[in-house]
């Protein structure tokens, strides 16, 4: 008989080695790809509030304050940069629609400035429940008034997306923005200072919140049709606009104390 020979186990010698040398190599790389999601995973911890503040405020024509927060500290933010010189007269941004106790927010801003002799200070009536929309009531607010520099003011988280969508709808104006931090935004214990917003449940529903919001504009809301609010026009005070307001009427005020009465619904 021939004698058999085979030369199979060499091969077969090879192959297991590939075999154990491959998944040896892919578990290196995905524990180093691990290691660098989980840095990148910290570092967006570090940074996730930080990045949504943006504070570069430029002297300007008039100051918007928008509306929201849990206290005023958004306005004494603008009166402080008021009194700084960086513009002669401030708008408040307050709701007009829905009432609380009687009366809505716009009403009980009137009556703050009064109760505090606020100068150069008027209150411009919202009606939308989103900054995107909030932008077509200031412009009815700033029309009238024939400026060009403005100043946002608004909650520290709020200023980068604030100023993008502002920059985009109102492209007519030259924008900056300052921040208005509130020292007790949960409404009881005063916010740590940095990026320590996930050491309170508040503060971390908060941040997450303005990043889902923040990525909804950029990906939905920057490319929707119409994106710029059209220029309005005052020039008849009685003509009302398709969103059912009524041109601005400055009513003066016998003392020193400006409270403009803006936007009345028809």
């Amino acid at each position: 008989m021939a004698q058999e020979t085979s030369v199979e186990l060499p091969r077969r010698q090879q192959s297991d080695g590939s075999r154990t040398t491959v998944p040896h190599v892919l578990f290196w790389v995905a524990a180093v790809l691990l290691v660098f999601a989980a840095i990148l995973v910290g570092l967006s911890f570090e940074y996730a509030a930080s990045f949504l503040r943006v504070n570069a405020a430029e002297r300007s024509d008039v100051i918007v304050v928008l509306g929201g927060g849990l206290d005023d500290s958004r306005y004494w933010r603008g009166v402080e940069l008021m009194k700084a010189g960086y513009a002669p007269m401030m708008i408040l941004d307050a709701e007009e629609g829905g009432e609380k106790y009687g009366k809505s927010n716009a009403q009980l801003a009137r009556e703050f400035l009064d109760h505090v002799h606020a100068e150069n200070t008027s209150v411009c009536p919202v009606y939308a429940d989103s900054t995107y929309g909030e932008t077509v009531d200031v412009a009815h607010c700033l029309a009238p008034l024939h400026v060009s520099y403005v100043l946002i003011v608004t909650a520290d988280y709020h200023t980068r997306r604030a100023l993008s969508i502002f920059k985009a709808r109102l492209p007519n104006y030259h924008w900056s923005i300052a921040d208005a931090y509130a020292p007790v935004e949960d409404g009881s214990k005063q916010r740590l200072a940095g990026d320590n917003w996930w050491k309170n449940r508040r503060w971390a529903k908060t941040i997450f919140e303005e990043w889902q919001k923040l990525i909804w504009w950029e990906l939905v809301e920057r490319w929707k049709p119409h994106l710029v609010v059209q220029a309005l026009l005052f020039a008849n005070p009685s003509s009302t606009s398709s969103l059912g307001y009524q041109s601005a009427v400055f009513q003066p005020l016998p003392s020193s104390d400006t409270v403009l009465h803006l936007f009345q619904r028809k």
